[in-house]
């Protein structure tokens, strides 16, 4: 039973580690293991002034040349479709109210890699703050932006 006891611990610890996102690199199994476990997330965070309703994120992707068809991601204040897993450039286009208010960009280099997105949209006094992330082997850090008047 001991024995039995140690293996379960074993394989446990060993999942655990291996879905540990730093392992997230390259295109190995490990890689696979984690997209199969957490895919690609985005995450939105607003203030209360911010209707989700108008918001809009929009992916599209240039793969060997060839511009993929626009996908609409998020829209009516809710996520309608995932953000695919492809190879190359990517970018998300962020609307709001129908303007543009920023875009985030990312070239994979494996198709397979989980992702986090992350956008933050807050309105004070009449401007908005955008700001934006994607976390994981294809990082991008974008500077917060502010639109005055929309």
């Amino acid at each position: 039973m001991t024995l039995f006891k140690n293996i379960i611990f074993s394989a446990i610890f060993l999942g655990i580690f291996a879905l540990h996102p730093s392992l997230n690199k390259g295109n190995t199994p490990i890689t696979d293991l984690q997209h199969l476990v957490y895919g690609n997330s985005l995450v939105i965070s607003t203030n209360n002034s911010i209707n989700k309703d108008f918001l809009e994120i929009k992916w599209a992707c240039t793969e060997k040349g060839i511009i993929c068809k626009d996908l609409i991601i998020f829209k009516n204040g809710e996520q309608i479709n995932e953000i695919p897993s492809k190879k190359g450039n990517q970018k998300l286009a962020i609307y709001y109210w129908g303007n543009k208010i920023g875009t985030l960009q990312q070239n994979k280099v494996s198709e397979k890699q989980a992702h986090k997105y992350k956008i933050e949209l807050l309105s004070k006094d009449n401007s908005l703050f955008f700001k934006g992330e994607i976390t994981g082997p294809t990082p991008y850090y974008g500077a917060p932006i502010t639109i005055a008047s929309l």
